[in-house]
């Protein structure tokens, strides 16, 4: 591995890690400073908050999607192009941005309910639900241009939007959640109120990088909005297959919410403040995925398809190399993590036990996340991503899973577990895919 493949590595993929380790932290303080209000709060906000987990999924499927184009079209050197599938990339977000606020805005009652049966809970969630939902689009949209960012090789500017961002929400929380500074004491409402403040901010910032700052590309409205018929069809070809992908593994998980949900308020507690850890040391692999998907995308589109396949193994052994470290780390991490927070034995040992088994199991979810995302997703093989993450994650995952909880029983620990052995399947299936070597290919300049 020489030096120029660590620096293409570490230019896009430390920003990117830092992005969502900055992200992830400030979900952990998020989940902090309302967990010191209650179990009630930490568990009600946390299942609210799954709405804007589908969301976010479903526009990084729809950014992931078209940035599959924006990579080969950048290694191509085509301006004209990458801006007509960023406009029309933007024009998906923010459809779907807008349908979320109405169904949040008008009926987060009736969303809580099917999470929970607690009526507590439900009350709680649906008023933060309401509030936060104004956030909706500018999250979204700043999570587009972070996409087009990443694609470019330019990922500072976003990572230090998203550092800003943090700092706000942090300090907005500290006034409104605990009725600081001469504000009112809001609780969960005023974690909603940060939130939007925070992703408002760090909206503007996106725009304003997007349409005015130096970049590897001239970004020109007129021609984001000029995009046509072909841009269309290329994109959902691409791209569709990834929205379906991401959006169905976002409904998916959520499912597995819903389980734990109804299997009682502590497991509820517990996975929220585990999933805040887990999701902590798991955001430096996404760095690596990133870069992989980057790299490799623009290697392709630059017709180098030896250099594609030469980095796809590399950042593939790099990650999992990395990922057992991480595990590491958790393992270490855990009993000190659990100690900030005011909870219950009987919670703080689920926690525990799940962070012990998300340890153990992260090289296989590492796997799949480079396998999938950046290396078959960049040369195109998006339907074949598709179809193996639905069948594994529905008819594996959650069919064993929800069985484990309901029909046997069984402790929380084994139904995660259950929930992810899925992973070892796809595990298989992934690694016959990328030997087969079908997403070596330029798709830029195939006609469809």
């Amino acid at each position: 591995m020489n030096k120029g493949f660590w620096k293409k590595v570490l230019v896009i993929g430390l920003p990117v890690s830092m992005q969502n380790l900055i992200t992830t932290t400030v979900n952990m303080v998020d989940t902090f400073m309302i967990g010191s209000l209650g179990e009630d709060y930490v568990s009600a906000v946390g299942l609210a908050s799954k709405i804007f987990f589908i969301l976010n999924i479903l526009v990084f499927g729809i950014a992931s999607g078209c940035s599959v184009l924006l990579s080969q079209y950048y290694g191509k050197g085509d301006e004209d192009n990458l801006n007509k599938t960023l406009g029309f990339m933007l024009l998906l977000t923010m459809i779907s941005s807008l349908l979320f606020f109405v169904a949040a805005v008008s009926m987060p009652t009736f969303l809580m309910q099917m999470f929970t049966k607690s009526k507590v809970l439900i009350e709680i969630g649906a008023s933060y639900l309401r509030i936060v939902s104004f956030s909706y689009i500018f999250s979204s949209v700043s999570l587009a241009v972070t996409c087009l960012c990443r694609s470019i090789n330019k990922t500072n500017g976003p990572m230090i939007f998203t550092f800003a961002s943090v700092l706000v929400n942090v300090l907005c929380n500290y006034i409104f959640i605990f009725g600081n500074w001469g504000s009112p004491m809001l609780y969960a409402d005023g974690a909603a109120i940060g939130t939007i403040i925070a992703r408002g901010m760090e909206f503007t910032l996106c725009v304003l990088y997007l349409l005015v700052a130096k970049k590897n590309v001239n970004i020109r409205l007129n021609k984001m909005l000029s995009f046509g018929k072909e841009t269309i069809k290329k994109s959902l070809i691409v791209g569709l297959p990834v929205i379906i992908n991401e959006l169905g593994w976002a409904l998916g998980t959520t499912m597995y919410s819903v389980v734990y949900g109804h299997m009682s308020n502590d497991v509820v507690a517990a996975m929220t403040i585990a999933t805040a850890l887990e999701e902590l040391v798991y955001a430096f692999l996404f760095g690596v995925s990133a870069s992989c998907a980057v790299i490799v995308g623009n290697q392709l589109g630059a017709n180098d398809l030896d250099g594609a396949k030469k980095t796809a193994r590399k950042l593939l052994l790099v990650g999992l190399g990395i990922s057992v470290i991480l595990a590491g780390i958790l393992f270490a991490l855990i009993k000190p993590y659990i100690m900030l927070y005011e909870t219950t034995e009987e919670v703080a040992n689920i926690v525990t036990r799940v962070c012990i088994a998300y340890a153990i199991l992260m090289p296989a979810r590492t796997f799949n996340l480079i396998m999938i995302v950046g290396i078959l997703r960049s040369g195109g093989d998006t339907l074949f991503c598709m179809t193996m993450e639905l069948i594994t994650l529905w008819g594996i995952g959650l069919v064993l899973g929800t069985l484990g909880a309901f029909v046997w029983k069984l402790d929380v620990v084994f139904v995660f577990v259950l929930f992810e052995s899925e992973q070892i399947v796809k595990n298989i299936v992934g690694y016959y895919r990328y030997r087969q070597k079908k997403w070596v290919k330029n798709i830029v300049i195939k006609e469809y």
